[in-house]
């Protein structure tokens, strides 16, 4: 997760949304958007820090959860794509995959099962190790999946939040 190193190890969502400018994806959740991190240290629930990457956007959010929300995701991935990662302190952990406002893919990735999975996911799925009840991938396997699926990639200044938001959920 070297690439990821500005998240918290032990409790995140992390959303990958293609083709959205930091701004963009955050104003499809219909929040207000504040620039710069003046305002982050003051906010304990539901911030949602947007991060520029190659081909799109990284939101995440520290022991958040709104990137695994249908609400979240479906105005969000609206005419793209998007792929959330998400783990709580408790290890309890999903991936969610949306496109064009539909739920493609979701599952485990600390214990991911084969069932239900589309075959256009299942050759990455067991190359990067997130098959058969036990997953040898873990959440650093589901982050690439996320950026395979989508085409974000992080970049030398997606560890700089340019955009945040406070979702109430």
């Amino acid at each position: 997760m070297s690439v990821y190193s500005w998240l918290d190890d032990d409790a995140f969502c992390v959303t990958l949304v293609r083709g959205l400018t930091p701004h963009e994806a955050l104003a499809r959740l219909g929040i207000e958007v504040f620039d710069g991190d003046d305002e982050e240290d003051e906010i304990e629930e539901g911030l949602i820090c947007a991060h520029p990457a190659e081909g799109g956007t990284i939101l995440s959010e520290w022991n958040g959860f709104a990137g695994t929300l249908d609400e979240v995701l479906r105005p969000l991935s609206a005419r793209t794509v998007t792929a959330s990662v998400f783990v709580n302190v408790n290890r309890v952990a999903s991936f969610d995959h949306y496109a064009d406002g539909r739920e493609i893919l979701s599952f485990d990735p600390l214990i991911p099962h084969d069932a239900n999975v589309p075959q256009d996911y299942l050759a990455d799925r067991i190359e990067l190790g997130l098959v058969h009840g036990k997953s040898e991938g873990g959440l650093a396997a589901a982050l690439q999946l996320a950026q395979r699926i989508t085409g974000v990639r992080p970049n030398t200044s997606s560890h700089i939040a340019t955009a945040h938001g406070v979702l109430e959920y």
